[in-house]
């Protein structure tokens, strides 16, 4: 990788993202109470005034980590004061539980069916501390971290919509989500207790979700550990692996834990092995693992954009601790099908496609929100221009 290259790719994901992607949100997402309108195309129209607490969460922590992370602007401030408030005013019920969707007055139309809504609003929370250190954010971040750690101390007692727990099983996504956002949580708080409860989730995914004989990470595992022997036990979810290794290696590298670091390396390179459809391009939303048919997953052969997004981040973390040409191989070829495919003339991108790159309809939340599309080119800027320019060996 050489410099040229670099600034190019730097160039390009700035573009996207402060040219494109963050004034299509600002332009036509915007709502009078503060929200953000998350059931929008991708022409801008709202479709829907609901509200899902999710996609808050979600647009909080990107407005924040624009204003901590990219340049200080008052109006990407003011974006996120807004979304606190409607969370604050809107979010959650008397138990301190993040409902799932509103309407548009803020009356409960789902209650708290997924506790991933509660991951998303801590993650947001925390970012907006760092930007405004509003002592309510970082209350409200803290009392949810509690009522969440003890909610996962009896797996199966929480909902995980828009995905459904097969009986007797773990999902990954919650110790993928909970050990990125409790690590950066405890971060943002000062708070090494709640770094070190997502430290402990980023070890269970390499111990109790990596199947070793197969070499392949589960989508679920039984309760108490072990393989799941049925079609559900089999999926695994290339988008969800890759990303929860790029979580784990952003802890790693922080605790210096090197070989965990080139552990996480390789299974992202196995993952886009695995994952990427040979014939038509673009890396495949689940797979069984051991090459069944049918996969047990919605619209397992769609090419979701979070996928890909977040693959191009996993690439970038695997060459700066690698330097192995794959690194760059496989992220030129993810940013080439990404950009040739996605973007859309708003300047936002076109979020599901099928096996041959037809647009079409989600398999989780009917929503359009900014979080993984500018979260990955956040952390490319980052991790690019910061990282990877300042580094010698070119």
């Amino acid at each position: 990788m050489n410099r040229t290259f670099l600034s190019d790719c730097v160039a390009l994901y700035r573009k996207t993202l402060l040219e494109d992607v963050v004034p299509f949100w600002v332009t036509y997402a915007l709502d009078p109470s503060g929200a953000i309108n998350n059931c929008i195309d991708d022409a801008g129209n709202v479709l829907s005034r609901d509200r899902y607490i999710w996609s808050q969460g979600r647009a909080l922590w990107t407005f924040s980590a624009l204003f901590n992370r990219v340049e200080r602007r008052k109006e990407w401030l003011d974006v996120a004061r807004g979304i606190a408030n409607y969370l604050y005013k809107h979010g959650r019920d008397d138990k301190g539980r993040w409902m799932y969707r509103l309407d548009a007055d803020g009356n409960i139309l789902e209650r708290d069916i997924s506790i991933y809504v509660d991951s998303f609003v801590l993650n947001g929370l925390g970012e907006y501390y760092k930007a405004t250190e509003d002592e309510r954010a970082a209350r409200l971040a803290i009392e949810t971290f509690e009522n969440v750690r003890n909610r996962l101390k009896a797996p199966g007692s929480y909902g995980i919509a828009p995905y459904v727990l097969p009986p007797g099983a773990r999902t990954l996504g919650v110790p993928m989500i909970f050990s990125f956002f409790f690590y950066s949580l405890g971060k943002a708080l000062d708070r090494p207790d709640i770094s070190e409860s997502g430290r402990k989730y980023a070890y269970e995914i390499l111990s109790d979700f990596y199947i070793s004989e197969i070499d392949t990470v589960a989508e679920f595992v039984k309760t108490d550990g072990g393989r799941i022997d049925s079609p559900e036990g089999r999926v695994t979810i290339p988008g969800h692996v890759i990303e929860a290794m790029w979580f784990l290696i952003s802890i790693f590298e922080e605790t210096g834990e090197v070989d965990l670091v080139r552990r996480c390396c390789r299974i992202i390179k196995r993952y886009l092995e695995l994952g990427w459809d040979k014939d038509y391009g673009g890396i495949r939303l689940a797979l069984d693992a051991e090459g069944r048919e049918p996969v047990a997953w919605n619209k397992a052969d769609y090419k979701p954009w979070w996928v890909q997004v977040e693959a191009l981040v996993a690439t970038a973390y695997a060459w700066l601790h690698t330097h192995e040409d794959w690194c760059i191989e496989w992220h030129c070829r993810i940013r080439d099908y990404a950009f040739s495919h996605y973007p859309v003339p708003t300047g936002e991108w076109t979020q599901w496609l099928d096996r041959f790159g037809n647009k079409g309809e989600s398999a989780a939340l009917p929503v359009k929100d900014p979080f993984h599309l500018p979260r990955a080119l956040i952390y490319l800027i980052d991790l690019l221009e910061h990282r990877a320019l300042q580094q010698s060996s070119f």
